[in-house]
C-alpha cells in the first residue's frame, strides 16, 4: 500500500541508491544521483536534482506504474525495487511468471487478480530468486563486478521485508 512507500524510500532504496552524483563509466545508466540515472531520465538534470525530485520520480515513474500502491506488504516493496534496479516491464513479467499471467509486460486487470490469489509473502520470496538468478546470468565481462553488490541488495530487500 502507499504507506509503504515512504518508508522504503527512505529506509532501503536510498541506503542502497545513494545520495551524491555519480558518473562511474561502467554504469550502463549514466550519470546517477539518489538512483535516479540518465539514460533513464534523459530530461533530468541529474547533477542539480534534489531528494524531493528523486522522491517524486520514483513515486510516479516506478511504485505507480507497478501498481505497489495496490499491492500488500512485503510484494509491494519487492516489486518496486525490482521495478528500480531491473526495470517496470521486467517486474511485471517476472510476477506474470509467478502468478500463471500471460508475461505481456502489461499489470492489467487478469495479472492483477491472479496476484490477488496468490500469497503476497511467497510471490515476494520467488520474485527476489528470480531476480537473483537474473544477476547471475548477466554478471559477465564489464557487469562482473557489480555482482556482489546486486546480490547484497537482494539479500538486504530480503531482510527489510521480512522474507
Amino acid at each position: 500500500m502507499i504507506d509503504s512507500f515512504d518508508p522504503y524510500f527512505s529506509n532501503f532504496l536510498l541506503e542502497w541508491e545513494g545520495t551524491t552524483f555519480e558518473n562511474d563509466p561502467s554504469d550502463r545508466g549514466g550519470a546517477t544521483k539518489f538512483g535516479i540515472d540518465q539514460r533513464s531520465h534523459p530530461d533530468v538534470n541529474i547533477r542539480t536534482l534534489t531528494k524531493a525530485q528523486a522522491k517524486q520520480i520514483y513515486l510516479l515513474d516506478y511504485w505507480t506504474p507497478v501498481r505497489a500502491n495496490e499491492l500488500l506488504f512485503p510484494l509491494d516493496v519487492v516489486m518496486m525495487d525490482i521495478a528500480v534496479n531491473n526495470g517496470r516491464t521486467r517486474a511485471v513479467k517476472w510476477l506474470q511468471e509467478i502468478v500463471g499471467a500471460i508475461q505481456d509486460g502489461v499489470f492489467g486487470p487478469k495479472t492483477m487478480a491472479l496476484t490477488q490469489k496468490a500469497s503476497p509473502t511467497s510471490t515476494a520470496r520467488k520474485l527476489l530468486q528470480r531476480r537473483e538468478a537474473f544477476y547471475r546470468s548477466i554478471a559477465k565481462g564489464s557487469q562482473a563486478k557489480f555482482l556482489k553488490g546486486w546480490l547484497n541488495r537482494n539479500n538486504s530487500l530480503k531482510d527489510y521485508a521480512w522474507l
